[in-house]
């Protein structure tokens, strides 16, 4: 059988996808040989019989969403969450330098969208004093020193904040806050210095390269952003500005595995390793979507988390004026899936625990003392609960029997799919009719609709057709989706 890999983690990942994507079967036959799937399986802990008779076998119906549970297991544990965040010694050689102006400018957006400063962060912000520091900090990181710290570091412009001994939990936070919001500034490492003196508070920020550097990418970058930008068609939705924006950073990154055990690789940790380099992890892939998000007018936040006790990020976005779950890292396979396209709460939260708010802990877990490490939290946590946006409900052909009533729409969007060489077609089984039976009758068993579907649009090409030895499907019950993966001949 074939499985659609991974770009990340091959072997986990192909060996639990298998458990959902099966071979279609095109001669009206009731069961699917999988020749390799228990050898697969075996090394993700997996039980599957195999042959799947008519209707899918218990692995093969397990929600699409324990399908890419594993898609992060060698994800970064070092995601720039609180816990990540950390105090080092100042340098006062490096700190007394002289310092260097950053270029100060922004890529040309698309015309017909406005863009959009992110800044939930700032707005989390409990105070006055808070939200002016964060400002200061707008100022600091455009200064760069000329001489590096003993850890490599480039301190920024030296902060001070009169008048008050800010706490290191809200030093803690504001940075967060800064960072969180400005994916611009993908300069700025999570490091900071702090002392009181002259009656206030004197922070020091720090560059993880020089000024000359920075410049250089800052125009480097720059110039991608406009170019993405550029090539998005104007008057798009907003559904369709997010899908744009989704599909262009799934097809030109890959997930960077070295840096998941070498956190140096700074870049790949932010919106410049995936927009320049082309390689990043969660961090930069969500990074990545927050900048252009901003470009297309969307409003995007950062979430972090875990599954299976390895540190997480992904994106919340709003569309149309709900919040929804969009995880480009785990929808990034060797063929693009949206299992993790706009989902809500119920369904991120089986496979992604979420931070806490830091509004829900005390300064002491925020800064560390107690327990010894930082807490990990998030700022603002939207409520996620509306499904209307949802990739399948949006794109996904519906389907709301098993009769020939969508025959037409089917046939047709198949046969657009193969006039446009596309690589999957996406459905979505209306909520008045049974999802697993539903599914068995489109694929495992009859009347055998996608088969049907497929040999119809086939019929109707005169060029190119679906390889009808080379379907694949994954099925997503949670959002009532189901993806067939095509090939052509």
């Amino acid at each position: 059988m074939k499985v659609i890999t991974h770009k990340r983690i091959r072997s986990i990942v192909a060996g639990i996808l298998a458990a959902a994507m099966m071979t279609l079967p095109l001669s009206g036959c009731g069961q699917i040989q999988n020749k390799n799937l228990d050898s697969i399986l075996s090394e993700a802990g997996g039980k599957v019989s195999s042959q799947i008779a008519e209707k899918t076998s218990s692995a093969a119906a397990a929600p699409a969403k324990t399908v890419q549970k594993a898609a992060v297991k060698n994800s970064s544990q070092e995601v720039s969450g609180n816990a990540s965040v950390r105090r080092i010694k100042e340098d006062s050689a490096a700190q007394n330098s002289q310092h260097l102006n950053v270029l100060r400018t922004m890529a040309q957006g698309p015309a017909g969208y406005t863009h959009i400063d992110q800044r939930d962060g700032y707005n989390f912000l409990p105070d006055l004093t808070s939200r002016n520091v964060y400002k200061q900090i707008f100022q600091s990181v455009y200064k760069i020193a000329v001489k590096p710290t003993a850890d490599g570091y480039y301190p920024t412009q030296r902060i001070f904040v009169p008048g008050t001994q800010l706490s290191e939990a809200q030093l803690r936070i504001i940075l967060l806050a800064f960072l969180n919001d400005n994916p611009q500034v993908f300069w700025l490492a999570n490091a900071y210095s702090y002392a009181y003196g002259s009656g206030g508070t004197y922070i020091q920020l720090y560059s993880v390269a020089p000024q000359a550097a920075c410049n250089t990418m800052i125009e480097k970058m720059n110039q991608k952003i406009s170019a993405v930008m550029k090539a998005m068609p104007a008057g798009l939705s907003e559904f369709d500005r997010e899908l744009y924006l989704f599909k262009y950073i799934a097809d030109n990154c890959t997930y960077n595995n070295e840096a998941v055990t070498n956190n140096n690789i700074w870049q790949a940790f932010s919106a410049y390793g995936m927009l320049i380099d082309g390689k990043a992890v969660c961090e930069g892939y969500s990074r990545a979507m927050q900048l252009l998000s901003s470009y297309a007018g969307l409003q995007c936040m950062l979430l972090t988390g875990q599954s299976n006790n390895v540190n997480h990020m992904w994106n919340v976005i709003k569309i149309n004026g709900n919040w929804y779950h969009l995880d480009i890292t785990w929808s990034d396979s060797s063929t693009l899936i949206y299992n993790y396209f706009n989902v809500d709460d119920a369904v991120i939260t089986q496979s992604h625990t979420i931070f806490p708010s830091a509004s829900t802990l005390t300064d002491s877990q925020i800064d560390g003392k107690a327990g010894g490490k930082a807490t990990e939290c998030n700022l603002t946590v939207p409520v996620c609960t509306a499904t209307a946006d949802n990739y399948f409900k949006v794109k996904g052909i519906k389907v709301g029997s098993l009769d020939n009533t969508d025959d037409n729409a089917a046939v047709t969007a198949l046969a657009s799919a193969i006039r446009s060489k596309s690589s999957s077609v996406s459905f979505y089984v209306d909520d008045s009719v049974d999802y697993d039976q539903t599914v068995a009758g489109l694929i495992t068993a009859s009347p055998y609709k996608i088969q049907n579907w497929v040999l119809d649009a086939n019929a109707k090409s005169t060029g190119s057709k679906i390889n009808t030895n080379n379907l694949k499907y994954l099925n997503d019950k949670d959002d009532r989706g189901l993806t067939i993966f095509l090939s052509y001949q």
